[in-house]
């Protein structure tokens, strides 16, 4: 009959258990030896796989809304813009974004954004739906 190594490192490590459950040294405490013989047992018998580590790492920018719900017109990634306005209640999300992120940039001392009025008028919005957008947006 063949034994093998598992099935031997099974039985050692039963061994080892069963002296230390029973208090095989005469003093109260497991002897050294039946502590080798369990540890080794257990590496020998489930070998673990190494699994390599993965970190996640935010992005970093300055357009991740803040607390009041506002992106950055310069800087926020069409998703976010999408987002801030989905957020917002704003009908045609998507379509708003993409017109806010082709007429960048937006100048930082202007923040009545009446370039970007301008520009989304001509689409002819619903009343308020640019006064919404804009007060999603920062400068």
């Amino acid at each position: 009959m063949r034994i093998t190594t598992a099935r031997l490192a099974g039985l050692g490590l039963a061994a080892a258990l069963s002296l230390v459950a029973c208090g095989g040294g005469g003093s109260g405490t497991p002897s050294t030896a039946a502590a080798g013989a369990a540890t080794t047992a257990t590496t020998a018998a489930a070998p673990v796989p190494t699994v390599p580590a993965t970190t996640v790492v935010p992005p970093t920018t300055t357009a991740a809304p803040s607390a009041a719900g506002k992106v950055s017109a310069n800087d926020a990634t069409r998703a976010e813009l999408q987002a801030a306005f989905t957020a917002a209640g704003i009908s045609s999300p998507a379509q708003w974004a993409r017109e806010v992120e082709e007429y960048r940039p937006y100048v930082a001392d202007d923040p009545t954004f009446a370039k970007l009025r301008q520009e989304l008028a001509k689409y002819n919005p619903g009343p308020g739906v640019v006064d919404q957008i804009v007060a999603t947006l920062v400068p």
